[in-house]
């Protein structure tokens, strides 16, 4: 009676989980779809045989591998089982093999539409989309026409995925359409944070900004692209973006006529800034009036400088005129350009001053360092300034003799 108590104990184990064995005729299509219809067989699966006795399924295989074959029929459409069985045990192993019911999908053209992007941004936006087309028109590869009912939408949610993931701040809606092996991609911005609007500034050395604010509407409107791109998007493909923008600039007629070399830097949010660095390569001039605050301050003055280039060389002559005692000066110097961010140079004064060497950094188109050394009395003057926008700066003067000061400047 022990034997045989034993016997139907060990006949009894119920099936505790279910594995699924899957091979697809012809070749697997898009490992998604491999995913739920192994998910599909594995539902339906354990509905149907976990608690059972694992023997009692192993003798009733058939009738149970039926019932199982009609509702893969109905759940997986597009395919047809052609074999189906059960390996029965604790875990039990359920084995199939689909062939695939044609018409059978291959590559997928691939058509992109950008409604909300700027025509001529269009380029840049599918240049970054481009390596991601390969996997877009392998979506439906091996795939029945008549199985996109229900793994169409899992395809389209894929091409999205796969958009957002090539190009940061978009998605894309997709649709296939079978019956022309197509697939649309509908890119637009992910969320809201697009850039709505640009504003324009300018920087320079070399032009006075009376001459370089009438061009700010033009520049705006070279600006135009950025409009409706995602602020991620435009973040990530800064450089491309302002390369874009100097192409316009280089065109602009202002630009050429003068010799002026601008350079366009982006400030990306939702209000995008186009700072334009601009020099002209030939003449120079600048006039500035600077109000010196501090007890062992200089007095206010104006001060204009016109210079001529010669490659990287400039000679110059300064005016300066101090309006509390009505004086006057005058200075001749040389500034050599070490590339776009240093130059050094010397300059000298007819009077008493003597000459006096300088050079500057610029960090930032808003931050840069200045020093100056007088030869004669051997007094160093260090400078650092913050432009605040197109005709503002603060500076932060400091000496060698101990002196301090703050100097508001304001570009005319």
């Amino acid at each position: 009676m022990l034997v045989v108590a034993a016997t139907a104990a060990r006949a009894a184990d119920p099936i505790q989980r279910v594995e699924v064995s899957l091979t697809v005729e012809g070749g697997e299509p898009h490992p998604l779809v491999v995913r739920r219809m192994v998910e599909s067989i594995g539902s339906g699966a354990e509905r149907l045989l976990l608690g059972r006795d694992s023997d009692l399924v192993a003798r009733q295989q058939a009738t149970l591998a039926g019932v199982l074959r009609e509702v893969l029929d109905r759940v997986v459409g597009g395919y047809r089982v052609a074999d189906l069985g059960f390996q029965a045990g604790v875990t039990t192993v359920v084995r199939v093999r689909v062939e695939p019911r044609g018409p059978i999908l291959g590559d997928l053209h691939v058509d992109v539409d950008l409604p909300g992007v700027h025509v001529d941004a269009q380029p840049l936006v599918r240049a970054v989309l481009e390596p991601a087309t390969a996997d877009l028109r392998h979506l439906g590869v091996r795939l029945p026409a008549e199985a996109l009912e229900w793994a169409g939408p899992l395809l389209e949610r894929q091409a999205a995925e796969i958009v957002e993931a090539a190009a940061g701040g978009f998605t894309g809606r997709a649709r296939i359409q079978p019956a022309r092996s197509r697939l649309v991609v509908v890119v637009g911005p992910r969320d809201s944070r697009v850039i709505r609007d640009v504003g324009v500034r300018f920087r320079s050395t070399s032009i006075p900004y009376v001459l370089l604010a009438d061009h700010g509407p033009h520049v705006a409107s070279m600006a135009e692209p950025l409009r409706g791109l995602p602020v991620v998007f435009a973040a990530a493909h800064r450089a491309r973006l302002e390369a874009l923008l100097v192409q316009r600039l280089r065109a602009y007629p202002p630009v050429r006529e003068f010799a002026i070399e601008a350079r366009p830097v982006l400030q990306v949010a939702e209000v995008t800034y186009v700072t334009v660095l601009a020099e002209s390569t030939l003449y120079r001039g600048r006039i500035e009036a600077r109000l010196n605050f501090g007890t062992e301050a200089p007095p206010p003055d104006v001060r204009a400088t016109l210079g001529r280039l010669f490659g990287s060389i400039e000679p110059f002559v300064e005016f300066t005129i101090v309006p509390s005692n009505l004086a006057f000066r005058t200075a001749v110097g040389v500034r050599l350009e070490l590339g776009t961010h240093v130059s050094i140079g010397a300059l000298t004064g007819f009077d008493e001053a003597g000459v006096t060497a300088f050079a500057a950094y610029r960090l930032s188109p808003d931050l840069e360092v200045r020093g100056r050394y007088a030869l004669r009395t051997r007094a160093l003057e260090t400078t650092l300034s913050y432009r605040m926008n197109e005709f503002l700066s603060w500076e932060g003067v400091t000496t060698s003799t101990g002196f301090i000061w703050l100097r508001l400047v304001s570009n005319l």
